[in-house]
């Protein structure tokens, strides 16, 4: 990257000014003083731009261009601007064109559009806050900010013309004291290297909270909810004694979004009690707030006005348009001394009265749409989501609707995709071209793209998944797919089904996700919405293929033994197979070892129910993992020629011939 000029735009004795140079040394004027500093770390670099005004001045538009030869690019990553917003990796010819005209209204409030310019033009994306472009020889082109509370971060790629523009979201902020405008790492190498490094610079807070399953109301009765409702469903967890950790209520129990503290006729005798029903059960309770928002019908609107922001012509500003509540809903003005006491008292209640474990905040991006008080969209919500965790104490957040960057360090688990649709995409949406749409298909694309935030800035919530047959119009096969995604990149693994309605495969397969198996030493590659996902769970290795195309990729699978554990077969390598299009494969690696377990049924990863396996002349002893809800079949390779007289001390197993090996199934059931 060779960098060539910048430029700044900034107001000071309230006249407008603007600066065009390709002096990257120091630049000095009547106003300001700019430097450009440079810094080695390891092979790796860091981009500095300090500003030292000289009287009060305020940022309007900066950036910087730079050279970037983009002819051996494999794809960009691009970063989405909120926890919606489509995030994955675009050809170098692709373009990220900005929404239809007559829909602008309702829909761009959620994301960029309001305050980034779309350029609509073939090869020209942008990134939110970090990017990397795709190179040779499986290295990437790293690029991120290392803090973005100053303003947000754009990295803006220009392939046909071989420019990347690094642009400060800095509109609005006003300063008479030294500034670091930017601060940018990069790095060219492996991917895992580069993000591992990018995090290491940050000197990033260790997340305390561990992967946790769990249930929400919203997928399956949105705001239909009530008191009965959601002990019915706890319920049904305590009777089939599934040992989830998280159990949230979502939207549906208050009177109003905006008035958190007055329930509606269906939750008569309020929350503290239901909490209370929650934890005999040793389960964490969870509550839904959209702290900084209220809806039209709220008594915010009515009682205190003064309190919402407003637009440039003195109108509340609209932050988006629901038609499940009052249809118009409003941003807080989260420096109101009166709007920060709400919150306060309404935290106060929620954890130390009701006692709720964990809230989720939701539409955050919202506070944060216009600048103001001297501060960039980007420092308002590092404001607002640093008050919010200081309201929230040491109990955990989970985080929804909100620019990531700002996320990290204040919360505990976070959004990193959008609403799960129940249908692979939300048609009408996607031809508007509404990024922060309900979509399966791009929620799979954000689990996959963000998967590496998880453990650094927070724990990354991927949505629920869905396995019940009815109130939805998901197949098998892209519901297989979603939990697949889930299970190997999420950390939080929510689903809203009721699952008392379950029939026994449903149910079956639900109970395999517990418990949560970790994978490692994971290897992604992408190419035309198709995924090829090495990994590896304690000593067994696997192969995932995730096709989300709308039609079906042809994949030779390398020249090995594998175990599908949806068709419980055997599939030889070295030849080609058919993956329908929204369809997935999770391939159990048996290996060419005499003796393996070649697979199981019990778990959703083949094999993970057998933790060892020993053998001791013609007996072998299988450890069994720990937290199997299922019963288990397992298959076990050995040698044509080996004769097994028992397996953990007993003659009950069934042994089948191959032609180069046999195979001995066993069970074992749940007590």
């Amino acid at each position: 990257m060779q960098f060539k000029s910048f430029y700044l735009k900034y107001v000071a004795h309230e006249q407008s000014e603007e600066i065009v140079s390709q002096n990257f040394s120091v630049f000095e004027n009547d106003h300001l003083r700019i430097e450009f500093l440079l810094e080695d770390l390891s092979g790796d670099k860091i981009y500095k731009v300090h500003i030292t005004p000289k009287t009060e001045i305020e940022f309007i538009d900066f950036y910087i261009e730079t050279f970037f030869d983009y002819s051996e690019s494999r794809g960009v990553f691009c970063n989405g601007f909120q926890s919606w917003t489509e995030t994955k990796i675009f050809d170098k010819t692709d373009k990220i064109p900005g929404q239809r005209k007559f829909i602008k209204k309702i829909a761009e409030a959620y994301g960029d559009g309001l305050f980034y310019d779309y350029k609509n033009k073939t090869g020209v994306v942008h990134s939110w806050t970090y990017t990397y472009i795709k190179q040779p020889k499986r290295r990437v082109q790293f690029f991120g900010s290392l803090s973005d509370k100053t303003g947000y971060t754009v990295f803006e790629h220009h392939a046909k013309e071989n420019k990347m523009l690094i642009k400060k979201d800095c509109k609005g902020f006003i300063t008479s004291e030294n500034v670091e405008l930017l601060n940018i790492f990069s790095s060219l190498s492996h991917e895992k290297i580069c993000f591992d490094n990018y995090f290491e610079a940050q000197q990033l807070t260790p997340v305390k909270v561990k992967p946790a399953i769990g249930w929400t109301s919203w997928y399956y009765y949105y705001t239909k909810i009530s008191e009965k409702i959601i002990e019915e469903n706890l319920e049904s967890f305590a009777k089939n004694n599934i040992p989830i950790e998280i159990f949230q209520i979502d939207d549906g129990y208050q009177k109003a979004v905006g008035d958190w503290l007055n329930f509606n006729e269906r939750f008569p005798n309020g929350l503290k009690n239901i909490v209370e029903k929650i934890h005999r059960h040793n389960i964490k309770a969870g509550l839904w707030l959209a702290p900084l928002t209220c809806e039209h019908n709220s008594f915010i609107v009515k009682d205190h006005p003064d309190w919402i922001l407003k637009n440039d012509t003195g109108k509340f500003l609209k932050i988006g348009f629901n038609p499940l509540w009052s249809y118009w809903f409003y941003a807080l003005d989260v420096y109101h001394p009166e709007v920060r006491a709400y919150l306060k008292k309404i935290f106060d209640t929620v954890l130390k009265d009701w006692n709720f474990d964990l809230v989720k905040l939701d539409f955050l991006y919202g506070v944060a749409l216009i600048a103001r008080n001297g501060k960039s969209r980007g420092q308002i919500m590092h404001d607002s989501m640093e008050f919010l965790r200081e309201c929230v104490e040491e109990k955990m957040i989970l985080g929804c609707g909100v620019p990531l960057i700002a996320a990290n360090g204040t919360t505990d688990y976070c959004r990193i995709g959008p609403d799960v649709h129940m249908d692979w995409d939300f048609k009408l949406l996607k031809w508007i071209r509404a990024r922060e749409r309900p979509s399966t298909q791009n929620a799979i694309h954000n689990t996959i793209s963000r998967r590496q935030l998880s453990g650094n800035w927070f724990l990354n919530d991927p949505d629920v998944f869905v396995l019940r047959k009815n109130k939805n119009s998901l197949s098998f096969e892209e519901k297989y797919s979603l939990l697949l995604a889930n299970l190997l990149f999420g950390h939080l693994l929510f689903t809203s089904d009721n699952i008392g309605e379950y029939d026994a495969e449903t149910l079956l397969l639900y109970k395999s996700i517990f418990p949560l198996m970790q994978a490692s030493d994971v290897d992604v590659s992408y190419k035309n919405d198709f995924y090829t996902i090495r990994f590896r769970i304690n000593e067994r290795n696997f192969l995932a293929l995730i096709n989300t195309s709308d039609t079906s990729r042809m994949y030779k699978l390398p020249d090995n033994l594998f175990f599908d554990n949806v068709k419980e077969d055997f599939i030889k390598g070295g030849k080609m197979i058919e993956i329908p299009g929204h369809a997935s494969k999770c391939y159990l690696a048996v290996g060419y070892m005499p003796f393996a377990i070649a697979g199981s049924k019990g778990h959703f990863f083949a094999g993970t129910e057998i933790e060892s396996i020993y053998l001791s002349g013609n007996k072998i002893e299988l450890e069994w993992t720990p937290g199997i809800l299922n019963d288990v079949k397992v298959y076990i390779k050995v040698p044509v020629e080996y004769d097994v007289e028992s397996i953990n001390k007993s003659g009950n197993f069934i042994r089948t011939e191959k032609k180069d090996f046999s195979i001995i199934e066993v069970e074992k059931r749940k007590l």
